[in-house]
């Protein structure tokens, strides 16, 4: 059965299409038919023509059944759901608190949902996997009418990421999910820490919004809230347009100087920058501080995973943020971390194994598009 799956970006658009079934999955079969990027999108109906065009040959034959739609908020959603209205609206009504991503993954649907209507269109929420946060976990220390009313928790992100990360750990050692402890860190432009108990989610580092947290590509990360507010109602800040900066200038493009590309940011340090050398040093302490108090939550770990794109590629990086971790266990591997590979394996063989496992976020929705469409 083949199923497509788009992920937007804010002006790029990802697709793959994929041939599976039940028994494909159960046997880790299932068959990648074609993938590419759309960038510098002008409208999401014309990325997915351009996606159709370069799919060509094998868009034929069998139709498409499903189509899986990567979003990033999906509140209260505690699984992928077959889109209908209420769910467009659901979906729309989130967007405030994901102006980077859920009103261009709303395009997408619109438009796939146009293109292709006779296939099942599926969402699958960044925020699912984390529904399983215990309420000290998930809850702020506020008024409970602001939880109960507001909807004001911690919703937590890159569960898509986290979750198909501890599930190829989990198949690589061939045991099941239940048996490990992982502290998975995805680390690309956007970033989170996620501590993965028995497969479940009990913490992660993003909350309310994607801004909580880790130092990001341009996403400031932990802010005390006073000092926004101070900014407001003191220095006569405009609200939209510190929103904007803290989400759209900040991080390492704003430490640096340089630019919200990691790779950039390491260059600049090597050359002798010292903006640059302090957005890394302040990259990796603010992520080995998380890797420390998820060790705490869940009283150890059996693994440390990096995955994401400077998780999975920057060595120097996975170094600095391993430093001067061996009293809790961790420690790595400086031969086996600079060893280039795409393929999953370990780069550090201390009491806690670190490993990188690339992410497999499209295949993940995939499946769950095709779980959607033969609910058990």
């Amino acid at each position: 059965m083949k199923i497509l799956v788009l992920n937007a970006g804010s002006s790029s658009l990802k697709y793959a299409l994929y041939e599976t079934s039940p028994e494909a999955i159960a046997s880790d079969t299932d068959r990648l038919l074609g993938e590419g990027l759309v960038e510098r999108v002008s409208s999401m109906a014309e990325a997915l023509k351009s996606a159709f065009s370069a799919l060509g040959p094998v868009l034929g034959g069998e139709a498409v059944a499903g189509v899986g739609y990567r979003v990033v908020h999906g509140g209260m959603f505690p699984g992928s759901v077959v889109i209908d209205a209420a769910v467009e609206q659901a979906i729309d009504g989130l967007s405030a608190m994901a102006p980077l991503h859920n009103p261009h993954s709303l395009a997408v649907i619109r438009a796939g949902r146009e293109h292709l209507p006779n296939a099942v269109h599926v969402a699958v929420f960044d925020t699912a996997f984390h529904q399983t946060l215990p309420p000290e976990a998930y809850a702020y220390a506020m008024p409970p009418e602001y939880l109960t009313e507001k909807k004001m928790r911690r919703y937590g992100f890159h569960g898509i990421s986290h979750r198909s990360v501890a599930l190829r750990f989990a198949k690589l050692h061939g045991k099941p999910a239940a048996e490990f402890r992982l502290i998975v860190c995805h680390l690309g432009n956007g970033c989170s820490v996620c501590a993965v108990e028995r497969g479940r989610s009990v913490e992660t580092s993003m909350g309310f919004t994607p801004l909580e947290g880790l130092v990001m590509g341009t996403r400031s990360g932990d802010v005390d809230a006073s000092a926004l507010l101070h900014l407001i109602v003191r220095e006569g800040e405009d609200p939209e347009r510190l929103l904007h900066t803290l989400n759209n200038a900040s991080g390492l493009q704003a430490i640096s100087g340089v630019s919200n590309d990691m790779r950039d940011v390491l260059q600049a340090a090597d050359s002798g920058n010292e903006r640059a050398r302090l957005a890394v040093r302040t990259f990796c302490y603010r992520a080995k501080k998380f890797i420390g108090a998820y060790l705490a939550a869940m009283n150890g770990a059996d693994a440390l995973v990096f995955t994401g794109g400077i998780g999975e590629h920057s060595a120097p990086v996975r170094a600095g943020i391993c430093a001067e971790l061996d009293q809790l266990g961790i420690a790595i591997d400086p031969v086996l971390n600079q060893a280039q590979s795409r393929q999953a394996r370990c780069v550090g063989r201390s009491k806690i194994a670190v490993w990188v496992i690339p992410t497999e976020e499209q295949l993940l929705i995939a499946r769950d598009t095709l779980g959607c469409l033969h609910p058990h």
